[in-house]
């Protein structure tokens, strides 16, 4: 299996920040495990994504997702940083033909910082995300193809913001941020490759605003890392 340098290019996409929108919501690596049996294990480290999944019963698994990520313009006058932890429970199953079936929910907590115009202008804010991600794939010891919408929903709290006139708060949306959740459908493909106990992750995916309050979000959602998988079924 082989990439050219512009899909490279564009998973890549989905590690960075906008900076002249003022991005308060950049989506996390989508978690499609695809767990097979009671015991499995696996976790995926990428640049700026850490996630594991726990197989606890036959058909139970459990996962936790952690994320960081943070933007310096080249005038090193904006900063912007992000960070989250997700934790989730799930159902999953699986067919003679090697289809994995899964949904998974879950909660976490995330912070976005911005400070710019060397330090005179500063926003926090912190957030709750729940999460709904159905998920379907073709798994064998090489190859794990997989399909999984996300649907999220976001709810910040009131932000701390200084040194912003209010012309720039209403055209970032900073003072309409906590006024109503944000929903977002989040679907994503996600390809590995390797061998058994160790593959290449690539992950490709779009965030869709379903809901009509403003907020400046980074849509795109990209990953390149490895997965480690410790089971007995690839044996």
């Amino acid at each position: 299996m082989f990439m050219n340098r512009s899909l490279i290019a564009v998973l890549l996409l989905g590690l960075g920040w906008c900076s002249a929108c003022r991005t308060v919501y950049s989506p996390n690596t989508v978690h499609n495990p695809l767990l097979q049996e009671k015991g499995e294990f696996k976790g995926m480290i990428a640049p700026n994504n850490l996630q594991a999944a726990y197989a606890i019963t036959d058909h139970i698994g459990v996962m936790a997702n952690g994320y960081y990520n943070s933007f310096t313009s080249d005038d090193k006058d904006f900063h912007n940083k992000g960070k989250a932890l997700e934790l989730g429970v799930g159902y999953f199953n699986k067919s003679p033909n090697n289809i994995v079936y899964e949904v998974y929910a879950g909660a976490g907590r995330f912070n976005v910082a911005m400070d710019e115009a060397s330090g005179t202008k500063n926003f926090n804010a912190d957030a709750t995300k729940l999460f709904v991600q159905p998920g379907i794939g073709w798994v064998n010891p090489y190859v794990e193809v997989g399909l999984a919408p996300r649907f999220s929903m976001i709810s910040y709290d009131s932000p701390e913001i200084s040194g912003y006139t209010a012309q720039e708060q209403d055209s970032y949306y900073f003072g309409t941020l906590a006024t109503k959740s944000h929903l977002f459908l989040e679907p994503a493909v996600t390809v590995r490759g390797g061998y058994k106990w160790i593959k290449l992750q690539l992950q490709y995916g779009r965030a869709f605003k379903l809901s009509k309050n403003q907020l400046n979000y980074d849509d795109s959602i990209g990953s390149v890392g490895l997965v480690f998988n410790i089971g007995n079924w690839y044996k």
